[in-house]
């Protein structure tokens, strides 16, 4: 009986006969032959981080380990840099024992210097961040279909660095170069990969911790999943000149992307003109009467997720 606590002490792997067999309590039995379940297993013995296993297939991950960690080592690439990838007396190339650095681990940040020419006006390409966001996918919150299409076709789905439609000015790449692709990434290579070979490395990535940082990532892309929030000011101001501006610029959007607003008056409440209502800061003016005026918010980002926000604001002028 072979079990690990870094994966889970409900996962257990029973060699009998010769004959892998890999079970869960929400998974069903299955076997493999002997090259791919000892190739399962050296998978669990050299992933280098806790693997988070609820919910997936114990076959996949191992397989995935064995091709990212073994055949691929994509966290060669997919750290921070030579200088970090490995613990304090733990660099092979010094002739000490391995050991990967997991604060580090395919969290991205490998600096490759300028493309195609380190001497010329182009774009750094900076290995990216593999370990899972707080939606619990991998590479940025990729479903399979589009790491899929990564794999399959290189393509960059973040677009970082266009084709140069002129001159090369830091962050385009130039022509032949394809700005629409992958630049240093082997994909042409792992392209040939079996279906089989890329969900295992999938399931793998979406085990492994998730790390902060790495190029073109949100802020706490580890913490809960972002939501789009409304934010309404002033908040319970008082005011005696009858022309303020609201504030909504404290609202965030989950996506990073741009938001819509709405203000408007809730029903009852005393009446006001709002001036350009559709801004972040419109212009109030209130009415001939004192009093506490109401006022809504609605946010709305690109996916169409909406939120709402109240503020309050107490006239006292003449």
């Amino acid at each position: 009986m072979l079990q690990s606590t870094a994966r889970g002490p409900w996962i257990s792997s029973l060699l009998i006969s010769g004959t892998l067999f890999v079970s869960s309590s929400a998974l069903s039995q299955q076997t493999f032959d002997p090259e791919t379940q000892t190739k399962i297993l050296k998978g669990f013995q050299v992933a280098p981080v806790p693997l988070n296993m609820v919910g997936k297939d114990p076959s996949l991950v191992g397989f995935g380990s064995y091709l990212v960690n073994v055949v691929s080592e994509c966290n060669g690439c997919h750290s921070a840099g030579p200088v970090t990838a490995s613990l304090p007396g733990g660099n092979a190339y010094f002739g000490q024992r391995n050991r990967v650095n997991p604060a580090t681990y395919l969290g991205g940040g490998n600096d490759f210097l300028a493309f195609p020419d380190p001497t010329g006006p182009f774009p750094h390409i900076v290995s990216r961040n593999l370990t899972p966001d707080a939606s619990g996918l991998p590479e940025g919150g990729h479903t399979f279909q589009e790491f899929l299409a990564i794999i399959r076709t290189g393509v960059d789905l973040d677009h970082a660095h266009p084709t140069c439609a002129g001159p090369p000015n830091g962050k385009c790449i130039p022509a032949p170069f394809n700005g629409d692709l992958l630049q240093i990434m082997p994909w042409p290579a792992y392209a040939e990969m079996t279906d089989y070979d890329v969900r295992a490395i999938y399931e793998y990535l979406k085990a492994i911790p998730c790390l902060e940082g790495g190029p073109g990532e949100l802020p706490n892309r580890c913490g809960p999943a972002a939501k789009t929030m409304a934010a309404a000011g002033p908040k319970n101001a008082t005011v005696s000149v009858r022309q303020i501006q609201l504030d909504g610029t404290g609202s965030t959007s989950a996506d990073g992307g741009a938001l819509t607003y709405s203000w408007t008056i809730p029903q009852g409440g005393a009446s006001a003109a709002i001036i350009n209502a559709t801004s972040a800061t419109p212009t109030v003016q209130f009415g001939q009467g004192r009093g506490v005026y109401s006022f809504q918010l609605i946010v709305t980002d690109t996916k169409g997720n909406s939120s709402t926000d109240m503020t309050t604001v107490n006239f006292q002028g003449n």
